[in-house]
């Protein structure tokens, strides 16, 4: 890795890149108003030598993926990247065949599982002696 460019130079960093996790969050908009607009997350992979820097790759990259096109209606449809809701190093350095990638904490199932859909989630609170 010596004979990239330091980051006095402005170049890529000599330290090493290890895997990132940023969390995209895109707008979705279909012209006439007729229907609120949806929203969508997107949990991508990055390789980077610090989390500051897997958050300005991935901020160019949700920028790169905002675009709009003419549905099967005519309608124009405008897919926004809003921001990046989260970026944190990986779980784990190695990311091999099934390893786990991100973790985040929440507060309240209820809200979680209605936010998702996810009536297939068990209420700890109506069985408490199932596993977690």
């Amino acid at each position: 890795m010596g004979d990239l460019p330091g980051p006095a130079s402005g170049g890529v960093s000599d330290r090493a890149k290890s895997p990132h996790i940023a969390v995209l969050v895109y707008e979705t908009k279909v012209e006439g108003g007729y229907a609120p607009p949806r929203y969508s997350e997107d949990i991508v992979l990055i390789h980077a030598s610090s989390v500051e820097e897997a958050r300005t790759t991935a901020e160019a990259m949700g920028r790169a993926e905002a675009t709009s096109y003419q549905n099967v209606y005519d309608e124009t449809v405008t897919w926004s990247f809003v921001g990046v809701a989260d970026v944190r190093a990986a779980l784990y350095d190695t990311l091999g065949e099934d390893t786990a990638l991100y973790s985040r904490g929440f507060e309240d199932l209820r809200r979680y599982r209605e936010t998702f859909a996810l009536t297939s989630l068990s209420d700890p609170a109506a069985d408490p002696g199932a596993a977690h």
